[in-house]
Protein backbone atom coordinates (compact mmCIF):
# COMPACT_ATOMS: atom_id res chain seq x y z
CA UNK A 1 0.00 0.00 0.00
CA UNK A 2 1.05 3.73 -0.92
CA UNK A 3 1.93 6.61 1.76
CA UNK A 4 -1.03 7.72 0.62
CA UNK A 5 -1.54 10.27 3.71
CA UNK A 6 2.35 10.61 3.53
CA UNK A 7 1.79 11.51 -0.12
CA UNK A 8 -0.17 14.16 0.56
CA UNK A 9 1.50 16.00 3.59
CA UNK A 10 4.75 16.27 0.70
CA UNK A 11 2.38 16.94 -2.17
CA UNK A 12 1.01 20.07 -0.47
CA UNK A 13 4.45 21.73 1.19
CA UNK A 14 5.86 21.54 -2.77
CA UNK A 15 2.76 22.49 -4.75
CA UNK A 16 0.40 24.57 -2.36
CA UNK A 17 2.25 26.02 0.66
CA UNK A 18 1.21 29.85 -0.07
CA UNK A 19 -1.86 28.84 0.29
CA UNK A 20 -2.00 28.06 3.94
CA UNK A 21 0.91 31.05 4.52
CA UNK A 22 -1.83 33.40 6.58
CA UNK A 23 0.78 36.90 6.87
CA UNK A 24 2.28 37.73 3.75
CA UNK A 25 5.87 37.38 2.75
CA UNK A 26 6.22 34.97 5.66
CA UNK A 27 8.42 31.12 4.94
CA UNK A 28 10.06 33.00 1.90
CA UNK A 29 13.51 33.82 3.05
CA UNK A 30 15.43 30.84 4.26
CA UNK A 31 15.54 30.53 7.94
CA UNK A 32 16.33 28.28 10.72
CA UNK A 33 12.99 27.01 10.13
CA UNK A 34 11.09 26.83 6.66
CA UNK A 35 7.23 26.18 6.53
CA UNK A 36 8.31 21.96 5.79
CA UNK A 37 10.16 22.46 9.22
CA UNK A 38 7.26 23.68 11.10
CA UNK A 39 4.38 21.37 9.54
CA UNK A 40 6.76 18.33 9.88
CA UNK A 41 7.60 19.68 13.82
CA UNK A 42 3.47 19.96 14.56
CA UNK A 43 2.60 16.41 13.26
CA UNK A 44 5.53 14.47 14.89
CA UNK A 45 5.23 16.49 18.06
CA UNK A 46 5.84 13.71 21.09
CA UNK A 47 3.91 16.35 24.22
CA UNK A 48 7.00 17.72 25.22
CA UNK A 49 8.33 21.20 25.83
CA UNK A 50 9.16 23.35 22.78
CA UNK A 51 12.43 23.90 23.65
CA UNK A 52 13.14 19.70 24.08
CA UNK A 53 10.95 19.37 20.72
CA UNK A 54 12.98 21.53 18.80
CA UNK A 55 16.02 20.07 20.05
CA UNK A 56 15.23 17.02 18.96
CA UNK A 57 13.78 17.89 15.92
CA UNK A 58 16.99 19.50 14.66
CA UNK A 59 19.29 16.69 16.05
CA UNK A 60 17.71 14.41 14.05
CA UNK A 61 17.39 17.16 10.69
CA UNK A 62 21.12 17.41 11.05
CA UNK A 63 22.32 14.22 12.21
CA UNK A 64 26.03 15.27 12.49
CA UNK A 65 25.32 18.11 14.89
CA UNK A 66 25.26 17.15 18.48
CA UNK A 67 24.89 20.90 19.75
CA UNK A 68 21.94 22.45 18.27
CA UNK A 69 22.00 25.42 20.27
CA UNK A 70 22.97 28.27 17.96
CA UNK A 71 20.68 26.71 15.61
CA UNK A 72 17.36 26.30 16.80
CA UNK A 73 14.76 29.10 16.71
CA UNK A 74 14.06 31.06 20.02
CA UNK A 75 10.85 30.14 21.77
CA UNK A 76 9.22 33.56 20.76
CA UNK A 77 10.34 33.40 17.51
CA UNK A 78 9.24 29.87 16.64
CA UNK A 79 5.62 30.75 18.43
CA UNK A 80 5.35 33.81 16.69
CA UNK A 81 5.81 32.45 13.17
CA UNK A 82 4.21 28.92 14.21
CA UNK A 83 0.88 31.30 14.71
CA UNK A 84 1.26 32.31 10.47
CA UNK A 85 -0.12 28.48 9.20
CA UNK A 86 -3.43 27.91 8.94
CA UNK A 87 -4.94 24.55 10.69
CA UNK A 88 -6.30 24.23 7.10
CA UNK A 89 -3.02 22.71 5.70
CA UNK A 90 -3.36 19.42 8.09
CA UNK A 91 -7.41 19.54 7.47
CA UNK A 92 -7.14 19.64 3.42
CA UNK A 93 -3.78 17.00 4.08
CA UNK A 94 -5.82 14.34 5.63
CA UNK A 95 -9.01 14.89 2.80
CA UNK A 96 -6.95 14.40 0.14
CA UNK A 97 -5.23 11.39 2.02
CA UNK A 98 -8.56 9.92 2.30
CA UNK A 99 -10.20 10.78 -1.13
CA UNK A 100 -6.99 9.31 -2.28
CA UNK A 101 -8.07 5.80 -0.61
CA UNK A 102 -10.85 5.87 -1.07
CA UNK A 103 -10.87 6.34 -5.12
CA UNK A 104 -7.55 4.16 -5.26
CA UNK A 105 -8.28 1.13 -3.41
CA UNK A 106 -12.48 1.08 -3.12
CA UNK A 107 -12.19 -2.10 -3.83
CA UNK A 108 -10.19 -3.46 -0.90
CA UNK A 109 -12.17 -1.47 1.85
CA UNK A 110 -14.93 -3.54 4.04
CA UNK A 111 -18.53 -3.32 3.24
CA UNK A 112 -21.59 -4.22 3.74
CA UNK A 113 -23.45 -5.62 0.59
CA UNK A 114 -21.55 -3.16 -0.69
CA UNK A 115 -22.09 -0.26 1.30
CA UNK A 116 -19.59 1.49 3.23
CA UNK A 117 -20.49 1.98 7.42
CA UNK A 118 -19.74 5.17 8.56
CA UNK A 119 -20.38 6.53 11.90
CA UNK A 120 -20.77 9.92 13.50
CA UNK A 121 -19.98 10.60 17.20
CA UNK A 122 -18.78 13.72 19.66
CA UNK A 123 -17.08 14.39 22.51
CA UNK A 124 -15.14 16.57 24.75
CA UNK A 125 -11.22 17.22 24.99
CA UNK A 126 -9.92 19.60 27.60
CA UNK A 127 -8.37 22.27 26.75
CA UNK A 128 -5.03 24.59 28.44
CA UNK A 129 -6.46 26.15 31.26
CA UNK A 130 -5.69 29.62 30.29
CA UNK A 131 -7.37 33.18 30.10
CA UNK A 132 -6.52 33.62 26.23
CA UNK A 133 -8.08 29.57 25.34
CA UNK A 134 -10.78 29.99 27.68
CA UNK A 135 -11.31 33.38 25.73
CA UNK A 136 -11.13 32.15 22.53
CA UNK A 137 -13.27 29.30 22.84
CA UNK A 138 -16.10 30.96 24.43
CA UNK A 139 -15.67 28.90 27.49
CA UNK A 140 -18.94 30.53 29.79
CA UNK A 141 -18.00 32.67 32.95
CA UNK A 142 -18.94 29.51 34.96
CA UNK A 143 -15.97 27.85 33.35
CA UNK A 144 -13.87 30.82 33.60
CA UNK A 145 -12.79 30.04 37.30
CA UNK A 146 -9.30 28.74 37.60
CA UNK A 147 -10.69 25.49 39.33
CA UNK A 148 -11.99 24.30 36.36
CA UNK A 149 -10.79 22.74 32.92
CA UNK A 150 -12.23 24.45 29.89
CA UNK A 151 -13.44 21.90 27.31
CA UNK A 152 -13.80 22.04 23.30
CA UNK A 153 -16.43 19.91 21.38
CA UNK A 154 -15.00 17.17 19.29
CA UNK A 155 -16.92 15.19 16.35
CA UNK A 156 -15.60 13.06 13.72
CA UNK A 157 -16.88 11.05 10.82
CA UNK A 158 -15.24 7.72 11.19
CA UNK A 159 -15.38 4.70 8.02
CA UNK A 160 -16.39 1.71 11.37
CA UNK A 161 -15.12 -1.48 9.62
CA UNK A 162 -11.93 0.31 8.00
CA UNK A 163 -11.48 2.72 10.97
CA UNK A 164 -10.12 5.43 9.07
CA UNK A 165 -11.54 9.13 10.01
CA UNK A 166 -13.45 11.15 6.86
CA UNK A 167 -13.44 14.43 8.49
CA UNK A 168 -13.42 16.03 12.27
CA UNK A 169 -14.08 19.70 14.25
CA UNK A 170 -13.19 20.84 17.28
CA UNK A 171 -15.66 24.12 18.13
CA UNK A 172 -16.59 25.84 20.84
CA UNK A 173 -19.40 23.63 23.53
CA UNK A 174 -21.77 25.92 22.46
CA UNK A 175 -21.85 24.46 19.05
CA UNK A 176 -24.40 21.70 19.34
CA UNK A 177 -23.20 17.87 17.62
CA UNK A 178 -25.66 17.88 15.11
CA UNK A 179 -24.52 20.69 13.52
CA UNK A 180 -21.07 19.23 13.58
CA UNK A 181 -22.96 16.36 12.15
CA UNK A 182 -24.07 18.38 9.81
CA UNK A 183 -21.05 19.89 8.30
CA UNK A 184 -19.16 16.18 8.32
CA UNK A 185 -21.94 15.18 5.38
CA UNK A 186 -21.37 17.79 3.59
CA UNK A 187 -17.56 17.68 3.80
CA UNK A 188 -18.02 13.70 3.42
CA UNK A 189 -19.88 14.23 0.19
CA UNK A 190 -16.83 15.66 -1.68
CA UNK A 191 -14.59 12.90 -0.80
CA UNK A 192 -17.17 10.10 -0.86
CA UNK A 193 -19.87 8.66 -2.88
CA UNK A 194 -22.67 8.99 -0.10
CA UNK A 195 -25.39 7.01 -2.39
CA UNK A 196 -23.40 3.84 -1.45
CA UNK A 197 -22.97 4.55 2.43
CA UNK A 198 -25.05 3.82 5.38
CA UNK A 199 -24.31 6.40 8.13
CA UNK A 200 -25.08 5.42 11.86
CA UNK A 201 -26.44 7.98 14.80
CA UNK A 202 -26.12 7.32 18.56
CA UNK A 203 -29.07 8.70 20.64
CA UNK A 204 -29.62 12.81 20.38
CA UNK A 205 -28.95 12.99 16.65
CA UNK A 206 -32.48 11.98 15.54
CA UNK A 207 -34.05 15.76 13.72
CA UNK A 208 -35.93 16.24 10.96
CA UNK A 209 -33.08 18.28 9.05
CA UNK A 210 -30.20 15.87 9.86
CA UNK A 211 -32.73 12.90 8.20
CA UNK A 212 -34.12 15.64 5.26
CA UNK A 213 -30.23 16.50 4.44
CA UNK A 214 -29.10 12.84 4.44
CA UNK A 215 -32.68 12.05 2.33
CA UNK A 216 -31.22 14.89 -0.31
CA UNK A 217 -27.78 13.18 -0.55
CA UNK A 218 -29.59 9.74 -1.21
CA UNK A 219 -27.77 8.12 1.73
CA UNK A 220 -28.95 5.45 4.17
CA UNK A 221 -28.88 5.71 7.80
CA UNK A 222 -29.38 4.53 10.98
CA UNK A 223 -30.44 6.78 14.05
CA UNK A 224 -31.19 5.27 17.67
CA UNK A 225 -33.97 7.01 19.12
CA UNK A 226 -34.44 8.52 22.69
CA UNK A 227 -37.45 6.98 24.41
CA UNK A 228 -39.18 11.10 24.57
CA UNK A 229 -38.63 11.04 20.34
CA UNK A 230 -41.45 10.60 17.59
CA UNK A 231 -43.37 9.33 20.82
CA UNK A 232 -46.89 9.68 18.74
CA UNK A 233 -45.71 8.00 15.60
CA UNK A 234 -44.48 5.14 17.30
CA UNK A 235 -47.54 4.20 19.34
CA UNK A 236 -48.97 3.74 16.14
CA UNK A 237 -46.61 0.37 15.25
CA UNK A 238 -48.14 -3.02 16.16
CA UNK A 239 -45.01 -4.94 15.14
CA UNK A 240 -41.77 -4.72 16.06
CA UNK A 241 -40.72 -3.76 12.33
CA UNK A 242 -42.77 -1.28 10.28
CA UNK A 243 -42.54 1.69 8.26
CA UNK A 244 -44.06 4.82 9.73
CA UNK A 245 -45.01 8.36 8.54
CA UNK A 246 -42.73 10.87 10.69
CA UNK A 247 -45.18 13.83 11.06
CA UNK A 248 -43.47 16.92 9.59
CA UNK A 249 -45.44 19.53 12.09
CA UNK A 250 -45.05 22.97 12.68
CA UNK A 251 -42.48 22.80 15.66
CA UNK A 252 -39.85 20.18 13.90
CA UNK A 253 -40.10 22.36 10.60
CA UNK A 254 -39.47 25.34 12.47
CA UNK A 255 -36.18 23.88 14.11
CA UNK A 256 -34.79 23.48 10.96
CA UNK A 257 -31.88 26.42 10.32
CA UNK A 258 -30.90 25.23 6.75
CA UNK A 259 -33.17 27.34 4.34
CA UNK A 260 -32.80 25.05 1.46
CA UNK A 261 -34.03 22.10 3.88
CA UNK A 262 -36.36 24.36 5.59
CA UNK A 263 -38.09 25.13 1.83
CA UNK A 264 -38.36 21.15 1.08
CA UNK A 265 -39.55 20.62 4.86
CA UNK A 266 -42.71 22.86 3.86
CA UNK A 267 -43.55 20.75 0.70
CA UNK A 268 -43.69 17.76 2.46
CA UNK A 269 -46.84 16.60 5.56
CA UNK A 270 -44.65 13.65 6.46
CA UNK A 271 -41.36 11.59 6.05
CA UNK A 272 -42.23 8.18 5.24
CA UNK A 273 -39.55 5.95 7.62
CA UNK A 274 -39.22 2.81 8.91
CA UNK A 275 -38.85 2.07 13.10
CA UNK A 276 -37.34 -1.49 14.60
CA UNK A 277 -37.49 -2.09 18.13
CA UNK A 278 -35.11 -4.72 19.05
CA UNK A 279 -34.85 -5.86 22.47
CA UNK A 280 -32.14 -6.39 24.43
CA UNK A 281 -30.47 -9.09 26.77
CA UNK A 282 -31.09 -6.37 29.57
CA UNK A 283 -34.80 -5.92 28.91
CA UNK A 284 -34.38 -2.74 27.22
CA UNK A 285 -35.85 -2.01 23.77
CA UNK A 286 -33.53 -0.17 21.06
CA UNK A 287 -35.02 1.65 18.54
CA UNK A 288 -33.97 2.59 15.43
CA UNK A 289 -35.42 5.19 12.80
CA UNK A 290 -33.86 4.04 8.84
CA UNK A 291 -34.65 4.12 5.69
CA UNK A 292 -32.88 1.40 4.62
CA UNK A 293 -34.82 -1.20 3.04
CA UNK A 294 -35.89 -4.99 4.57
CA UNK A 295 -34.02 -6.35 1.23
CA UNK A 296 -30.73 -4.57 2.33
CA UNK A 297 -31.33 -4.98 5.95
CA UNK A 298 -33.31 -7.13 8.33
CA UNK A 299 -34.09 -5.89 11.29
CA UNK A 300 -31.06 -8.51 12.69
CA UNK A 301 -29.04 -7.11 10.31
CA UNK A 302 -29.46 -3.19 11.57
CA UNK A 303 -29.43 -4.55 15.08
CA UNK A 304 -25.37 -5.71 13.98
CA UNK A 305 -24.85 -2.72 11.84
CA UNK A 306 -25.69 -0.29 14.57
CA UNK A 307 -23.28 -3.01 16.83
CA UNK A 308 -20.56 -1.85 14.52
CA UNK A 309 -20.93 1.71 15.69
CA UNK A 310 -18.77 1.09 18.51
CA UNK A 311 -15.54 0.89 16.72
CA UNK A 312 -16.17 4.75 16.64
CA UNK A 313 -15.49 4.66 20.65
CA UNK A 314 -12.53 2.32 20.16
CA UNK A 315 -11.11 5.12 17.29
CA UNK A 316 -11.73 8.11 20.22
CA UNK A 317 -9.90 5.40 22.91
CA UNK A 318 -6.80 5.89 20.27
CA UNK A 319 -7.14 9.49 19.98
CA UNK A 320 -6.79 10.46 23.70
CA UNK A 321 -4.86 7.94 25.07
CA UNK A 322 -2.58 6.71 21.89
CA UNK A 323 -2.06 9.62 20.58
CA UNK A 324 -2.95 11.89 23.03
CA UNK A 325 -4.61 14.29 20.81
CA UNK A 326 -5.72 16.24 24.22
CA UNK A 327 -1.91 17.42 25.11
CA UNK A 328 -1.76 20.21 23.11
CA UNK A 329 1.44 22.01 22.94
CA UNK A 330 -0.15 25.67 23.13
CA UNK A 331 -2.84 27.89 24.04
CA UNK A 332 -4.06 30.09 21.33
CA UNK A 333 -6.79 28.64 19.53
CA UNK A 334 -5.03 29.00 16.05
CA UNK A 335 -2.24 26.58 17.72
CA UNK A 336 -4.51 24.37 19.06
CA UNK A 337 -6.52 23.95 15.95
CA UNK A 338 -2.86 22.99 14.16
CA UNK A 339 -2.33 20.12 17.19
CA UNK A 340 -6.23 19.18 17.08
CA UNK A 341 -6.31 18.43 13.06
CA UNK A 342 -2.58 17.32 12.86
CA UNK A 343 -3.44 14.58 15.12
CA UNK A 344 -6.30 13.60 13.26
CA UNK A 345 -3.98 13.08 10.23
CA UNK A 346 -1.47 11.39 11.98
CA UNK A 347 -4.34 8.82 13.50
CA UNK A 348 -5.17 8.49 9.41
CA UNK A 349 -1.73 8.12 9.16
CA UNK A 350 -1.31 5.19 12.15
CA UNK A 351 -4.10 3.22 10.73
CA UNK A 352 -3.22 3.22 7.24
CA UNK A 353 0.36 1.20 8.89
CA UNK A 354 -2.13 -0.75 11.05
CA UNK A 355 -4.31 -2.08 7.68
CA UNK A 356 -1.16 -2.77 6.05
CA UNK A 357 0.33 -4.81 9.05
CA UNK A 358 -2.60 -6.67 9.94
CA UNK A 359 -3.27 -8.06 6.43
CA UNK A 360 0.51 -9.62 5.98
CA UNK A 361 -0.61 -11.20 9.34
CA UNK A 362 -3.53 -12.09 8.44
CA UNK A 363 -2.07 -13.88 4.84
CA UNK A 364 1.03 -15.64 7.24
CA UNK A 365 -1.82 -16.49 9.54
CA UNK A 366 -3.68 -18.28 6.69
CA UNK A 367 -0.77 -20.14 5.46
CA UNK A 368 -0.21 -21.88 9.42
CA UNK A 369 -3.71 -22.39 9.47
CA UNK A 370 -3.60 -20.80 12.98
CA UNK A 371 -7.35 -21.31 14.90
CA UNK A 372 -6.75 -17.64 16.92
CA UNK A 373 -6.59 -14.70 15.14
CA UNK A 374 -3.79 -11.96 15.92
CA UNK A 375 -3.65 -8.30 15.45
CA UNK A 376 -0.72 -5.69 15.58
CA UNK A 377 -0.92 -4.03 19.30
CA UNK A 378 -1.99 -0.14 18.23
CA UNK A 379 -0.33 1.03 20.99
CA UNK A 380 3.44 -0.13 20.26
CA UNK A 381 2.68 0.77 16.41
CA UNK A 382 1.77 4.50 17.36
CA UNK A 383 4.93 4.90 20.01
CA UNK A 384 7.05 3.50 17.21
CA UNK A 385 5.15 5.00 14.46
CA UNK A 386 5.37 8.51 15.97
CA UNK A 387 9.20 8.03 17.50
CA UNK A 388 10.22 7.81 14.53
CA UNK A 389 8.53 10.17 11.93
CA UNK A 390 10.69 12.90 12.14
CA UNK A 391 13.32 10.45 10.59
CA UNK A 392 10.79 9.51 8.12
CA UNK A 393 9.70 13.04 7.01
CA UNK A 394 13.46 14.17 7.24
CA UNK A 395 14.99 10.90 4.81
CA UNK A 396 17.37 12.34 2.44
CA UNK A 397 16.39 9.56 -0.10
CA UNK A 398 13.33 6.91 -0.44
CA UNK A 399 15.33 4.06 -0.20
CA UNK A 400 16.27 5.52 3.99
CA UNK A 401 12.67 6.13 4.19
CA UNK A 402 11.49 3.37 3.15
CA UNK A 403 14.37 1.54 5.43
CA UNK A 404 12.66 3.25 8.60
CA UNK A 405 8.92 2.20 7.49
CA UNK A 406 10.32 -1.20 7.30
CA UNK A 407 11.52 -1.00 10.93
CA UNK A 408 8.50 0.15 12.00
CA UNK A 409 6.70 -2.32 10.41
CA UNK A 410 8.89 -5.18 12.03
CA UNK A 411 8.91 -4.30 15.24
CA UNK A 412 4.66 -3.69 14.37
CA UNK A 413 4.76 -7.34 13.10
CA UNK A 414 6.74 -8.95 16.53
CA UNK A 415 4.30 -7.18 19.07
CA UNK A 416 0.51 -8.72 18.28
CA UNK A 417 -2.51 -9.48 20.31
CA UNK A 418 -5.42 -11.85 19.98
CA UNK A 419 -8.57 -10.06 18.48
CA UNK A 420 -11.40 -9.19 20.67
CA UNK A 421 -14.51 -8.84 19.86
CA UNK A 422 -17.04 -5.98 21.45
CA UNK A 423 -17.23 -5.84 25.19
CA UNK A 424 -20.94 -7.30 26.39
CA UNK A 425 -20.31 -5.37 29.81
CA UNK A 426 -21.59 -1.62 30.18
CA UNK A 427 -18.30 0.75 29.55
CA UNK A 428 -16.96 2.70 32.73
CA UNK A 429 -17.57 5.75 33.15
CA UNK A 430 -15.59 6.84 35.78
CA UNK A 431 -12.13 7.96 35.23
CA UNK A 432 -9.32 5.31 36.28
CA UNK A 433 -8.73 6.33 39.91
CA UNK A 434 -4.82 6.33 38.52
CA UNK A 435 -4.09 7.92 35.49
CA UNK A 436 -0.72 5.94 35.09
CA UNK A 437 -2.13 2.09 35.40
CA UNK A 438 0.77 -0.22 35.08
CA UNK A 439 -0.66 -2.76 32.29
CA UNK A 440 -1.43 0.95 30.37
CA UNK A 441 2.11 2.60 30.08
CA UNK A 442 2.22 5.38 27.60
CA UNK A 443 3.69 5.15 24.08
CA UNK A 444 6.01 8.06 23.95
Amino acid sequence: MRDLFFYEVVRLINYEKEKYVLVKNQFTKKRKMGFKDFIFYILGNNGKTSVLELDNYFKIKNKDVFKCDNMTPTKQNFSKRRSCISPEFFKDANKGGVKNLYSTNYKELSKFKGFLIFAIDGSQAKLPNTPITREEFDVDSDSLKETKTPKARISVMSDVKNENIIDSAISEMSVSESVLASEHIEKADEIIDLKKSIIIFDRGYASAELILQLLEKESYFIFRLKSDVYQKERKQMTTNDEWIDINLNRNRKQNIKNPELKAKADELDYLHLRIVNIPLKTGEIETLLTNIPEKIGTSDELKELYGERWQIEKGYDVLKNKIHIENFSAKKRINIEQDFYSQILMYNILIEYKTKCNKELKKKQKNKDCKCEYKVNINILAGKLKSNLYEMFLAPTEKERTKIQEEVHNIAKKNIIKTKTKPSTPRNKNPLANKYPYNNRKNF
